[in-house]
């Protein structure tokens, strides 16, 4: 057998970059005059926005523009619907991104995005996984497009007739996805082009996706994914970082 890797030494071709600190990630990329974004999340489990007060916000240093659901650029509607930032007034639970600060430094949208004010109208929520929960479905596919349901041969038959039998019920904690680089993409525009780097091991989706988000034809999209600091599974799909980018970048 020729070609192993077993037992032979393997190149990292980006090790170099890495270990002398010159490789750039999605938040590195400089252009002249780059603006920086900062979200404003939801307070309430679940409602709708009745009223946002961007004025305090507005009147700080630095500060360029504050987008939300009224003057935010329009987009389409997303297959995924995580990905439908500032399209409408609707909050699906708490931490739904409502408005977004675009400012010179990250400091002065982050002071200026603690300063919009939002009122909600809440609506009762029910956040207990259940099996009967009223709003619980099963979707056609699931997990990067794989039926949702596969069965092979018959579970229920050997399980019945296997000389040994464990049946056991597992509780584990809540998971979160925490790589050491967070979610972060650079966006611009020329003209009717988009070009961002954004922390994705898809950037084939992602370009797809902000294709058709922001009715642009594919080859008028360029999505560079040089390095990425971990996933762990969140990093798969592109995620509304690099849509509100995309946002604040043609805004301003």
């Amino acid at each position: 057998m020729t070609g192993t890797a077993l037992g032979a030494p393997a190149v990292r071709r980006e090790g170099r970059q890495k270990v002398t600190g010159v490789a750039r990630y999605a938040a590195e990329h400089p252009q002249p005059d780059r603006a920086h974004a900062w979200p404003v999340p939801a307070t309430v489990a679940r409602g709708r926005v009745t009223a946002v007060d961007t004025s305090a916000a507005r009147a700080l240093p630095g500060v360029l523009t504050v987008l939300t659901h009224e003057n935010a650029p329009r987009i389409a509607e997303p297959d995924d619907p995580t990905l439908a930032v500032l399209r409408d007034e609707r909050v699906p639970h708490r931490g739904w991104f409502v408005a977004l600060v675009v400012a010179r430094s990250p400091e002065e949208a982050r002071a200026a995005a603690s300063s919009v004010r939002v009122e909600y109208a809440v609506e009762d929520h029910d956040v207990t996984l259940r099996a009967d929960h009223p709003e619980a479905y099963e979707p056609e596919t699931a997990n990067g497009g794989h039926p949702a349901r596969r069965e092979y041969g018959d579970p229920d038959g050997a399980f019945a007739t296997a000389p040994v039998r464990v049946d056991v019920s597992y509780r584990v904690p809540p998971l979160h996805n925490h790589p050491m680089e967070p979610h972060a993409s650079t966006a611009r525009w020329e003209g009717e082009r988009l070009v961002v780097h954004t922390s994705s091991q898809g950037g084939t989706a992602v370009r797809a996706t902000l294709a058709a988000l922001f009715a642009l034809p594919e080859d008028r999209v360029t999505v560079h994914t040089a390095h990425v600091g971990g996933g762990f599974g969140s990093k798969g799909t592109p995620r509304p970082d690099v849509v509100l980018a995309a946002m604040a970048a043609r805004a301003t």
